[in-house]
């Protein structure tokens, strides 16, 4: 026999089940989160009720509704696969864990967040793991704990003492996506930890736990230093700022917090730049006017090209890669050296979740996203007293402004998750209607929107135009600054000094006394390609010219030895490992007082598939203050 509450049962220890499995398996969440909405559909059919939406999943709903618009309009071309099933719509369901809002009681949601903090724990403790384990957790348990041959190996960080260090990942595939599930589940084991340490009595009789748990916060923020995510870390570098408006907590007290924390963050930065490229890159990034790939220029290059044409109702669900290609031809048709980077950079989604919304469904996308995004923080707003726990969901609002979180199921459902735990928001029209005739006939009709705008809506809001701004005015670099042929130290770091010796005006001085430097130069496809056929073999030889001022040739070197060097051409980040690299040629250039031509014809050491040919320069100085020659180089290497 059936009880009265039975289904209720259910759908609640499945949803607390779905909390705890998520950072382990996408495929057991979707199975517990699926259950538990199964069995709250069965408790309001048995008890004949009509489920009650939330303010979010309305708003949500229509977001997602508008990135049909387009494939509706167009039914002939409307295919299933595309425009539904695999594409974003395809996410949609994920939403209905928002209907848990107004299905819990508070006492419920109080339980909820216990497992919540289990799961936390077990995302910090699978990091560690994943952080001194050399083979990816997921295919290696998958795979009956024993490695297959061919499957991706993780990143190493470091090696420190003969133990080696890789990019935590935990569970997950790639490094962003663990970081944001540490974005929603950190917060609730560091405010765990925060109310042991403020309970004298737990600190007496429960010393062990109290320690066990300052150990697991200390873990999480390292493995969130380590991890790497940099929009993580500006969402909770945001976050905290609004933690510290709401607490009003002061500075005294904060002081110590900020040492420690500033103490842990230089002492990551000391042990692991200098050791590993990976590292560098996270860092040297952010400061830097082009990454190493220039594939955020080319990603919002597209965005732009695409929403100036498609601005009204958006390109629809699914056609997000067939629209970057098609504003991508034109550009490798004019700037055939440009391909590589444009084949390379990752086409799936635009790298931004308000941005992306907006391309998708136009105008009616984003006036569903801003009420989404008001709904949210008007919850935020509801919770002062536990803002902290749920902060995870402002710090993915402000990190998806680099990335597209919200299209990452494994982030998206636990996100709705801890969304659905906040207090019931239901749209009482006629008293909404009653307070807004109140107050227009006391106050000013804008005083009383304003006092409906959340401060967290108004900083989120803020950091949106501001980041849509910031991409716009990225977007308009010129194709040609982007063909950029990149130096390279002996063991694959970034060489900013000799970088400025590529088509520079004057020789470059070397900032300290040395005999000898040697640098690697990529070069050029030794394939013509674009997106319309298949690659050929390239007919013209490479060229570049070492240029020798004479003015200035007492000062150049006096030996200078070259290396022809083949490099496969496919996408690092994409394949997990390093380009495989070759010497196939190396010689000596005679000092003559002339400009020095080197050219290579790729035919003479082709393969089947596409590949660089790359250059190595070793210079050697007599004199005391050396100076690099400038190097010529045109487009795809002439």
């Amino acid at each position: 026999m059936i009880g009265k509450e039975t289904f209720h049962t259910f759908s609640f220890v499945f949803l607390a089940v779905f909390f705890v499995v998520s950072p382990f398996s996408i495929s057991l969440s979707q199975i517990s989160c699926g259950l538990s909405l199964f069995f709250l559909f069965l408790d309001h059919i048995k008890r004949k009720e009509f489920p009650s939406f939330p303010l979010p999943l309305i708003f949500w709903a229509g977001l997602y509704f508008s990135f049909l618009l387009i494939p509706l309009l167009h039914l002939e071309s409307f295919h299933w696969k595309q425009n539904i099933i695999k594409s974003e719509f395809g996410d949609s369901w994920m939403g209905l864990l928002l209907l848990h809002q107004n299905y819990l009681n508070n006492a419920e949601k109080k339980k909820l967040k216990s497992f919540v903090i289990i799961g936390g724990m077990f995302l910090i403790l699978s990091g560690v793991v994943s952080l001194l384990t050399h083979y990816r957790l997921a295919p290696f348990v998958m795979d009956g704990f024993r490695y297959v041959e061919g499957k991706r190996l993780p990143h190493l960080l470091t090696e420190l003492k003969g133990i080696s260090f890789y990019l935590p990942i935990g569970f997950q595939s790639t490094h962003l996506t663990y970081g944001g599930l540490l974005a929603v589940y950190l917060p609730s084991v560091f405010v765990m930890t925060f109310r042991l340490v403020q309970k004298k009595r737990v600190i007496r009789k429960h010393s062990i736990l109290l320690v066990g748990n300052l150990i697991l916060s200390a873990l999480g923020l390292v493995l969130l230093f380590l991890n790497q995510s940099r929009s993580i870390w500006i969402g909770f570098l945001l976050g905290m700022i609004l933690l510290i408006h709401k607490r009003r907590t002061s500075f005294k007290r904060l002081f110590p917090w900020i040492i420690a924390l500033t103490f842990l963050i230089l002492s990551i930065l000391i042990l692991f730049y200098h050791t590993n490229w990976l590292f560098q890159r996270a860092i040297d990034d952010i400061f830097a006017k082009r990454s190493l790939e220039n594939q955020r220029v080319w990603i919002h290059k597209m965005n732009f090209s695409i929403l100036k044409e498609h601005f009204g109702l958006g390109i629809g669900a699914g056609n997000y890669e067939t629209s970057f290609i098609n504003v991508a031809i034109p550009i490798v048709d004019s700037i055939p050296e440009l391909y590589y980077d444009l084949m390379i950079t990752p086409k799936s989604h635009a790298h931004f979740d308000f941005l992306h919304g907006i391309l998708l469904g136009g105008v009616t996308a984003f006036c569903f996203s801003i009420a989404f995004l008001w709904s949210i923080t008007r919850s935020l707003e509801l919770v002062p007293r536990h803002f902290f726990f749920y902060i995870g969901i402002f710090v993915i609002i402000i990190a998806g402004s680099f990335q597209c979180y919200l299209l990452d199921d494994e982030v998206l459902l636990p996100f709705m998750g801890i969304l659905a735990l906040m207090p019931t928001q239901k749209m009482d029209l006629f008293l909404l209607s009653q307070n807004l005739k109140r107050y227009f006939m006391k106050e000013c009709i804008w005083l009383t929107l304003f006092r409906m705008v959340p401060f967290s809506f108004g900083i989120a809001l803020l950091w949106i135009s501001l980041s849509l701004t910031a991409t716009y005015l990225w977007s308009r670099t010129e194709n040609k600054e982007l063909s950029l042929h990149r130096t390279r130290t002996q063991d694959n770091f970034p060489s900013p000094l000799t970088q400025m010796s590529i088509n520079a005006k004057t020789p470059i001085p070397l900032q300290f006394p040395t005999k000898e430097l040697y640098f690697k130069l990529s070069g050029c496809l030794d394939k013509e390609m674009n997106f319309k056929r298949n690659p050929k073999p390239r007919q013209k030889p490479i060229r570049l010219e070492i240029l020798w001022d004479k003015d200035k040739q007492s000062y150049l070197p006096n030996s200078i030895t070259i290396e022809i060097r083949k490099r496969e051409s496919f996408d690092q980040d994409k394949e997990y490992r390093v380009h495989a690299e070759s010497v196939v040629r190396k010689f000596t250039i005679p000092i003559t007082g002339n400009d020095h031509r080197i050219e290579v014809d790729p035919r003479e050491f082709e393969n089947t598939l596409p590949e660089f040919v790359d250059f190595g320069f070793l210079y050697r100085w007599q004199g005391d203050a050396p100076l690099l020659p400038r190097i010529h180089m045109q487009g795809n290497c002439d």
